[in-house]
């Protein structure tokens, strides 16, 4: 099926790397190259002693080939004289749509932030041309900056950190692409992380492999999604990728909002607000008709739930938020508000999500970065076809989700996302448990009173941070009794100066209830002087009648 391309899909949040060899019609591009899109690109952040991973991207070498004939970095801080290396031993003959190639740069000696100024040099028709970091018209080739981490991040007995909401470079289309799959594993893996989750759009996977233009419905970009994930599971025993989409369906007013569906094999078209053809903005399905044939095994959270929709993306794509009955449907897991940035949005969003906890809806929550590809910076087209604009803001890893689980496999977190064993944060940890040898509870599960003894219990409080993301300013334990009109304080801690907290904090059942748990550090010191948070899923309690 041939879509009518209009300029309406320059409207979306456009946040990947930036497509620059579609131009309208009849529209002129100075964005437009004859040569592949060339990125440099490398994680935020490194673990400590793991090498520095430079990933370096070429997208549309199948249509416009090149010999990559030299790479550099300079490598400099306020701590180090600069220092450069060469990274290719000999040329390369770049010809795919997608061409990804990871470069493992020694670690120098120290910590803190560094600059990475990587130059490539390629040659195309007999010509050779030098480039820094990209080879965009308009982006500013900047430098990579990259912070050297002293310490690990934040650790508790069984918690594995990940991203939950990733696209890849299954999505491709006219204006953006994302990264391929194999090297983000290489990166995430050099960041400390332990997963993440693939979350393409519903209105990218349809669409044939050899044009963004067409839609097929044998649905090969969908099926070779599966097989890719697939083989990186079979081939990283201890990493997990976990499968997922990111649906545009309808909200209770019918317009269009985006749902995040994870470890499920069968693909749900949603094209509602693709931008495709004109005016066209009608998805296939509502939200309540997605959870009502939501497959057994599959966690169902409201993405970016409550984030600002601009006049444009309402007026032209239908877009919206999901409303209070969206997140009262039975059958939905929870709601993503941590979404890369604690704006607007993440306060709405955290806000519901309370309301809904009091009224006795277990909604969990997890968090992304709905990162497209951008490690270390992300770069969109501003003013079609003319501006490449950049920020670091969603950069993939920068707010994670934790799941606690006794064996890392896709099965394994896509279980805990289903029954809310997990935290959101951009940086400290924490966990809950119930003491009681008969009944162990913990984040996200029920604990019920078999007697008028286990009314009372102990409740164990684990939190930790490190000098990277700030002395824990504030640790608040709070609880919730259904139809309350707000949450009560049950404990509260200041350690400012410290990274680690062990606590037992005693509670009577006398309600259906639940207790939660969140965190807020000093930002003195911190790597990027702000303050960092933490929140878990409640633990619930159900008091003998």
């Amino acid at each position: 099926m041939t879509h009518d391309f209009s300029p309406l899909l320059t409207l979306l949040p456009i946040v990947l790397y930036a497509e620059t060899h579609y131009r309208f019609r009849y529209f002129f591009s100075f964005l437009k190259k004859n040569e592949p899109e060339l990125i440099l690109d490398a994680p935020h952040r490194v673990e400590p002693g793991k090498p520095i991973p430079l990933l370096l991207l070429a997208k549309d070498a199948d249509r416009f080939s090149c010999i990559l004939h030299h790479v550099s970095v300079t490598v400099k801080s306020n701590a180090i004289h600069p220092t450069t290396h060469d990274l290719l031993k000999e040329p390369i003959t770049i010809d795919a749509k997608f061409f990804s190639k990871v470069f493992q740069l020694e670690r120098p000696q120290t910590e803190g932030w560094v600059e990475c100024d990587t130059e490539f040099e390629i040659e195309i028709h007999g010509r050779r041309r030098t480039y820094r970091n990209d080879n965009y018209r308009t982006s500013s080739h900047r430098p990579l900056k990259i912070f050297l981490a002293a310490t690990p991040l934040p650790a508790l007995p069984g918690l594995h950190l990940g991203d939950a909401h990733l696209h890849s470079s299954f999505t491709d289309d006219q204006v953006e692409f994302g990264a391929p799959l194999k090297p983000s594993v290489e990166l995430a893996r050099s960041m400390g992380l332990s997963f993440f989750c693939v979350t393409d759009h519903s209105y990218d996977l349809d669409d044939r492999t050899d044009g963004f233009l067409h839609n097929d419905p044998a649905l090969p970009k969908w099926r070779e999604l599966q097989n890719q994930i697939d083989a990186l599971n079979e081939a990283n025993p201890n990493f997990a990728v976990i499968r997922g989409e990111e649906v545009s369906c309808r909200n209770a007013f019918g317009h269009n909002v985006h749902f995040l569906l994870y470890g499920h094999r069968n693909f749900i078209p949603g094209s509602g607000d693709s931008a495709e053809r004109w005016f066209k903005t009608w998805s296939e399905h509502s939200i309540a008709e997605i959870l009502a044939n939501n497959v057994d095994g599959t966690a169902a959270y409201a993405s970016h739930a409550l984030e600002p929709i601009s006049f444009l993306q309402r007026l032209f794509l239908d877009r919206s938020t999901w409303t209070d009955s969206d997140l009262a449907l039975h059958g939905l897991t929870g709601m993503q508000f941590a979404n890369g940035k604690r704006e607007t949005g993440f306060r709405r969003g955290y806000e519901a999500w309370v309301k809904f906890l009091l009224k006795g809806k277990k909604l969990f929550t997890l968090a992304g970065t709905d990162a497209h590809g951008n490690f270390n910076r992300y770069r969109q087209i501003l003013i079609p076809f003319f501006k490449i604009q950049e920020s670091h803001d969603q950069l993939f890893g920068k707010m994670q989700t934790g799941i606690f689980c006794s064996q890392l496999t896709e099965t394994a977190v896509v279980q805990s996302l289903l029954t809310g064993a997990a935290i959101a944060t951009d940086g400290p940890v924490i966990n809950l448990r119930v003491r009681n040898d008969s009944n162990p509870t913990s984040i996200g599960k029920t604990f019920r009173s078999d007697s008028a003894a286990t009314r009372s219990v102990a409740i164990d409080l684990s939190v930790r941070s490190t000098p990277e993301f700030g002395g824990l300013a504030t640790v608040q334990v709070f609880y919730g009794v259904l139809g309350a009109p707000s949450e009560s304080l049950l404990a509260e801690f200041s350690e400012a100066q410290e990274f680690a907290l062990n606590k037992i904090i005693q509670l009577h059942i006398d309600a259906i209830s639940y207790v939660r748990a969140e965190i807020h550090t000093s930002p003195a010191g911190t790597r990027d002087s702000t303050s960092h948070f933490c929140f878990s899923n409640p633990i619930w309690f159900v008091p003998r009648a």
